[in-house]
């Protein structure tokens, strides 16, 4: 039994009847030349011959006897690809297919068996089609859930379909987890033990990293002492989700961001603050500045696609400084960020909690997705730079789904893929009946930045 990371095993705590934990996407279908709907039983067999490459879809969530010890994950002897593939009876249209997603990403994912689940639509208008997703945070991360995605599509229209691999689930009773549970608590606490070893041969390593963990636990502290400010998205929220999108020229925010002088990420936090300033309005306030928690990838090998490799930093959006300052002075705020070494620091700080008993593990999650400490998540991912085909549809847009927590009516996903820039809004509609304009909104927004870095104001 492989048993959660600390970090994983948050997302588990987190999960409510209204703040549903999954990540996922909906992918948009152009059916290739004489294609009437895309060849379900071709995806069936894909799948099928794919399902090695990623044992953690093979898995569920198992607790120790008596609680005793995190959660692992352990095969599932019953498990059936079809009670994890859905498939659409009848065509759709575009607000078909909009309210199909909302209602799909409303519904939390089963504990009971593998946490992920996939829905076709085999016919979306005259040739189209499309496919949505959803994996729990618990197994993967922004970055993992792009690569699991790459395992059900092909970088080749005409991709020979693999043979499944024979598999048979191992069992292990619940004694069993409970010795597992803790002889790898036992273990952690030697391999800390190690580290401690290691860095006291090494006074240089060790000073560098004390002061990195200095820094990450100081301005955690500073994080939580000075709250976020009170925010229109920070409200309590129901289960219903809707997710709107739009997609912008991956060149356009390039130039934009050699203009500046800044990077991808920081031009995209600055499009999310000008909608922000937009959407303030139809909610009774002024735009002001909120925090965004921005998830960061710490993998070190590209390959790793189970568990969250991810740090995490608070950027102070400026919703209300004009457009032409909003790129530099989030160029300023991350850059800040990433010299006082909290990015690094963060991920170490997270690792140890792995260390604290069950319970309290609980409440620092919670107090890590509390409106206290931000106002919404902005995520950006790289996505693949080429065509992605399934049994031959070439994949048209990807519009990523980013969970949001209670009392949070809001999270904001980036995706790159094809040289475009896919946005994405994810929210409750009813604690945030305003968002529906947001795909406008975040075009109306980068328009403005990319006039202002055309006329040198946003340098």
């Amino acid at each position: 039994m492989e048993r959660l990371s600390s970090l994983d095993a948050s997302f588990l705590h987190v999960e409510s009847a209204s703040a549903h934990m999954h990540v996922g996407w909906l992918a948009t279908l152009d059916l290739r030349k004489g294609d009437q709907a895309l060849d379900v039983d071709a995806v069936r067999a894909q799948l099928r011959s794919r399902m090695h490459l990623v044992p953690r879809f093979r898995q569920r969530v198992r607790r120790a006897a008596g609680g005793l010890g995190p959660p692992g994950w352990l095969d599932d002897p019953d498990f059936d690809l079809d009670d994890h593939l859905t498939i659409q009876d009848g065509p759709l249209d575009a607000g078909g297919l909009a309210r199909l997603a909302n209602a799909f990403f409303s519904e939390q994912l089963p504990r009971g068996r593998p946490l992920w689940h996939l829905h076709l639509v085999p016919r979306l208008g005259a040739r189209g089609a499309a496919v949505m997703g959803k994996v729990h945070h618990a197994m993967v991360d922004g970055i993992a859930a792009v690569q699991l995605g790459v395992l059900l599509f092909d970088a080749e229209p005409d991709a020979a379909p693999g043979h499944p691999v024979p598999w048979s689930p191992h069992s292990a009773g619940l004694v069993r987890l409970a010795v597992d549970a803790a002889r790898d608590t036992a273990l952690d606490q030697l391999r800390l033990a190690g580290r401690a070893a290691q860095l006291g041969l090494d006074p240089g390593r060790s000073a560098r990293l004390a002061g990195t963990m200095r820094r990450a636990a100081f301005s955690l502290a500073e994080d939580v002492r000075h709250p976020a400010p009170e925010s229109y998205l920070n409200v309590p929220i129901g289960a219903r989700r809707q997710l709107v999108g739009t997609a912008l020229p991956l060149a356009r925010l390039t130039s934009v961001k050699e203009a500046t002088g800044a990077k991808l990420n920081d031009v995209v936090l600055a499009t999310v603050a000008g909608a922000l300033a937009r959407l303030a309005g139809p909610h009774g306030g002024e735009a002001q500045d909120v925090r965004a928690m921005v998830p960061a990838s710490v993998r070190s090998d590209a390959r790793e696609a189970q568990g969250n490799q991810i740090s995490f930093v608070f950027v102070d959006l400026p919703v209300a400084a004009p457009p032409g300052e909003r790129v530099r002075l989030v160029r300023e705020r991350t850059a800040a960020l990433k010299e006082d070494g909290r990015i690094a620091g963060s991920h170490q700080v997270m690792q140890l909690l792995g260390l604290l008993p069950g319970p309290v593990q609980g409440q620092a999650a919670r107090l890590a997705t509390s409106p206290r400490l931000y106002n919404l998540t902005v995520s950006n991912v790289p996505g693949p730079p080429i065509p992605l085909y399934l049994a031959g549809a070439e994949v048209r847009s990807i519009l990523p789904v980013i969970p949001i927590p209670d009392r949070h009516a809001l999270a904001i996903g980036a995706l790159s893929y094809a040289g475009r820039l896919h946005l994405s809004a994810y929210m409750d509609p009813e604690a945030l009946p305003g968002g529906r304009r947001l795909p406008v909104m975040l075009k109306d927004a980068f328009e403005e930045l990319d006039v202002a870095a055309r006329h040198g104001r946003a340098a």
